[in-house]
């Protein structure tokens, strides 16, 4: 996980910073700016608080990603065979039936007083047939009559089957085990022959379709993995894998069909045709170096991180001395050549620029070191929703600013710190209270650079 070394300060400390440690850099060039020998004023030094951590390792993956809806594989829309008014509805949507179960009566009673007159004719058919065949084997009748009432009798019999079939068409009956999605059919409603009336699926059979590009045909492979998002279950994430890939290309469109299963518990709690967000895994990068996406910064199509380096306080100086020192003692060295009054004034003036670098910040010691933001271009790979891998331009040991990065200019000084120890610092102070301690600091600032700019009108 990512390891965080701290938080940003108050909004309002760093709201009115700026304010309090740049009032020249706004104004270079005019004569309030600078001395009155046209000599610059040394700006005070700022050190910007930031959060920052390590990189980290794990495993990354490309995704294929894309939205469908959920679907059935085995869906049936039943349909009327029958002519009839609707009588009565036995079932809702939503409800669960087992195959063969009533959904939906029509009106029999002219189709059933059908069905009893042919069954009284297939009676009297029959009696016939039997007179003829026993006539038949005692001689006393021909074999025509005999054959007639047989085929009477045949043709009565199928008649009243047909009938039979008929009336058991009036009644709506589900073809599967499933859940009712859709019933258009009400009582009261004349029903027609091949009209749609329900629409019935089997929940264990849910999957998802996707059509990826033929592109990526290569990459496809049965049982790859995904990560399936689903809205109407508060967006919570399942798992899938590739059940089936149809290897032809869709010419209109240039994709391929991929159905993705679901484990019989996941089914369980899907909803047909609910909206899904789809992240097929297509290649996987083990241990690899990331980076959360925010602490990137991108300018002219590059890709940047800030890092924290360390730096010896005053590293480029010669003999521990500082810039401000070294220059005081060229030019005591330079005035005492030329008159002791001029190597006096010198002194005077180094010793006074020492003042002024103390009143900038804390005193300074050569083994003092201090912390530099350095901006580094990286170059990136595989991406989530969370995090980027890294591919050059750092390493485990880089330390990256992750918060405040944005604000930072190469070079800047700055300081780590948490959220912890910035409420802890700050928790007896109200709002008014941290307003005025900010306000306090930025005159604090002004008035050293106002002392500084007057002993430069003085010389």
């Amino acid at each position: 996980m990512w390891n965080k070394f701290g938080f940003l300060g108050l909004v309002v400390f760093l709201a009115l910073l700026p304010g309090c440690i740049n009032p020249l850099s706004q104004n270079k060039g005019h004569p309030s700016a600078n001395g009155s020998d046209g000599s610059d004023i040394k700006e005070a030094e700022i050190v910007i608080p930031i959060e920052a951590g390590y990189a980290e390792r794990g495993d990354i993956s490309a995704h294929f990603e894309t939205t469908t809806r959920v679907v059935a594989e085995n869906r049936v829309e039943v349909v009327a065979e029958g002519v009839g008014e609707c009588m009565e509805v036995k079932v809702e949507e939503g409800d669960f039936v087992e195959k063969g179960q009533v959904l939906a009566e029509l009106d029999k009673e002219e189709a059933v007083a059908a069905l009893r007159q042919l069954e009284i004719q297939v009676a009297q058919n029959k009696t016939a047939y039997e007179i003829a065949e026993k006539s038949l084997v005692e001689g006393l009748g021909a074999k025509v009559e005999r054959d007639n009432a047989q085929f009477a009798y045949e043709q009565a019999a199928a008649s009243l089957a047909a009938q039979r079939l008929q009336v058991d068409n009036l009644t709506i009956r589900a073809p599967i085990s499933g859940v009712v999605t859709r019933r258009n059919i009400q009582e009261g409603q004349m029903v027609s022959t091949a009209s749609p009336v329900f629409s019935l699926v089997t929940p264990s059979s849910y999957m998802l379709e996707i059509h990826p590009p033929e592109k990526e045909l290569a990459r496809l492979s049965l049982g790859q993995a995904a990560r399936v998002s689903i809205d109407a279950l508060g967006g919570e994430e399942f798992a899938a894998s590739v059940r089936r890939i149809n290897p032809s290309v869709d010419p209109l469109t240039g994709t391929l069909k991929v159905v993705l299963d679901f484990d019989e518990e996941t089914r369980k709690q899907l909803r047909e045709a609910a909206f899904a967000r789809v992240r097929l895994v297509m290649e996987t990068h083990a241990n690899a170096l990331m980076v959360p996406k925010d602490t990137l910064v991108e300018e002219n199509g590059r890709k940047y991180v800030f890092v924290v380096e360390e730096v010896e306080e005053g590293e480029d100086e010669e003999n521990g001395k500082s810039e401000t020192e070294e220059s005081g003692d060229a030019a005591v060295e330079e005035a005492t050549e030329a008159d002791p009054a001029d190597a006096r004034a010198a002194a005077e003036q180094g010793e006074e620029a020492q003042a002024d670098e103390a009143e900038t910040g804390e005193e300074k010691s050569p083994d003092e070191k201090r912390l530099i933001a350095k901006r580094v271009e990286v170059q990136t790979g595989f991406e989530d929703s969370n995090r980027v891998e890294i591919l050059s331009g750092i390493d485990d040991d880089s330390i990256i600013v992750t918060l405040g990065q944005h604000t930072l200019k190469p070079g800047a000084r700055v300081r780590i710190t948490n959220a912890k120890d910035e409420i802890e610092a700050n928790a007896d102070m109200s709002a008014e209270e941290a307003l005025a301690a900010a306000q306090a600091e930025r005159a604090k600032g002004e008035e050293g650079i106002n002392r500084r700019r007057g002993r430069h009108r003085q010389r």
